[in-house]
């Protein structure tokens, strides 16, 4: 009987056998090692194996696919929101006058503006104006406030208080003439309407502050006199307990809404100073910006879409988007803050503004301001 393994052209009997049980084209070969000639079989991959690798990168792709998607939608919608103008400050009349506008590489300056009473068509006043300051170089993120009642030249319009500018020309002329006194040169500005406070720490689930007793009182009595709640005690002074902290100041820690960050924000009675109003409105940016470090992600986004709406701005969307992430990769950075004028380089005067307050050494003024903004 003949051989079965003879009807096919690769059998054994036609193939070289290694001794080792295997033969030539059984599958791959390879030694275990140099001394042992032994062949001993490679495990060829499943073919299940590959397509479900192909499967896996598939799923990552489409992930990605619709949260660039979902990205893009959503910028598009806080960008449409917000408001853009074309009143950009002009450098060049601080330049013409031989002044020399200071500016460096790693550090963006925007210039904030508080904007309150606004109606449609018209400016409203500056409550307040803060240089917003990213400075890459020292991983900073710092602060100035302007006084509203500081005593200097507005650009074409004589000497007045810093607040006229705002109120004669808006942003534009008030950027102008922060840059004509004081020399140095402002990126770009943001205008936020007042409004906006109330939103934007309601979406953050309110904010903690020291308040002293005076503060508490303050809030509770703007509350209740602009009906907006029903009793004078809606945060009860009396139910605190209080501690001194390292100005002297007994005071306590209260959560506050939107709604009362914001009166706490405009309080100049209760310390009797416009001087501690600017500190205030530092601290709740300062609160806020803490928050918005510490925010989960949909928090970050919803409050970022909250204050859009009230936003206005001489920056194009692209530029917009490029300071936004500016301002939250700066979010980690150490925080400073800065006031002009500082408190032993100002004096009252009494003029055809009212009262205002008068630098004494401005070129003094200016190198704080350098110091301040260019240095550690």
């Amino acid at each position: 009987m003949p051989d079965e393994r003879d009807i096919y052209s690769s059998s054994p009997a036609s193939r070289k056998d290694y001794g080792d049980g295997f033969y030539e084209d059984d599958r791959e070969y390879i030694p275990e090692n140099d001394n042992d000639k032994r062949r001993m079989p490679v495990q060829s991959q499943k073919p299940g194996k590959k397509k479900k690798t192909g499967k896996v990168i598939r799923v990552i792709l489409l992930i990605f696919a619709v949260i660039l998607i979902l990205t893009g939608i959503y910028l598009i919608i806080v960008l449409s929101r917000v408001n853009y103008t074309n009143e950009y400050p002009d450098h060049s009349i601080a330049e013409n006058d031989g002044i020399t506008l200071r500016s460096e590489s790693g550090i963006v300056n925007i210039m904030l503006f508080g904007e309150d009473n606004h109606k449609e068509g018209e400016t409203g006043r500056a409550d307040s104006m803060i240089l917003l300051t990213i400075d890459k170089n020292h991983k900073k993120l710092k602060q100035t406030s302007f006084m509203r009642d500081i005593y200097l030249y507005i650009p074409g319009n004589g000497y007045n208080k810093l607040n006229a500018a705002f109120s004669i020309g808006g942003a534009k002329l008030a950027c102008e003439t922060i840059e004509y006194n004081f020399g140095i040169r402002i990126d770009d500005y943001m205008i936020i309407d007042f409004n906006s406070f109330t939103d934007i720490v309601n979406a953050l689930g309110g904010i903690d502050i020291e308040l002293t007793y005076d503060e508490i009182v303050y809030i509770n009595w703007q509350s209740y006199r602009n009906k907006q709640v029903d009793t004078e005690t809606e945060i009860d002074p009396d139910s605190f307990t209080y501690h001194t902290n390292d100005n002297g100041e007994e005071v306590t820690s209260v959560h506050l809404n939107g709604r009362q960050a914001l009166w706490y924000a405009r309080d100049r009675d209760s310390a009797g100073s416009d001087f501690d109003r600017t500190k205030r409105q530092r601290i709740v940016i300062d609160t806020i910006l803490s928050k918005l470090k510490n925010a989960d992600p949909i928090k970050l986004l919803y409050t970022i879409y909250a204050a859009s709406g009230y936003l206005t701005t001489d920056m194009n969307a692209l530029d917009l988007c490029g300071k936004g992430l500016d301002i939250l990769f700066a979010l980690g950075y150490e925080r400073s803050e800065h006031r002009l004028p500082t408190s032993d380089n100002y004096y009252d005067v009494y003029n055809e503004t009212g009262m205002a307050l008068q630098i004494a050494d401005e070129d003094l003024e200016k190198q704080r301001l350098y110091e301040f903004v260019f240095g550690e």
